[in-house]
């Protein structure tokens, strides 16, 4: 969440249209909802990463996910 407000809030994100941010892991709850609130921010999870890499380079790669970090409980990755 707090690199998307950085994003958002630094010098290039106050005039620009649109972001895109990409992680090999997952975005929670709050983070999700933070970027459709500001309707500026694309957020790309593993999965997305991993077909988009597979749609436009035609790469299978491996994209392994960590843990469910404690304190999370799996409704936070929806």
């Amino acid at each position: 969440m707090s690199t998307l407000r950085r994003r958002r809030d630094g010098p290039r994100g106050r005039s620009a249209r649109h972001g895109v941010l990409v992680t090999t892991s997952w975005f929670g709850t709050a983070s999700k909802d933070f970027a459709q609130r500001t309707g500026r921010m694309e957020l790309i999870d593993g999965r997305g990463l991993k077909a988009l890499l597979k749609e436009h380079l035609d790469i299978d790669a491996l994209i392994g996910l960590p843990k469910i970090p404690t304190g999370w409980h799996p409704q936070d990755l929806r």
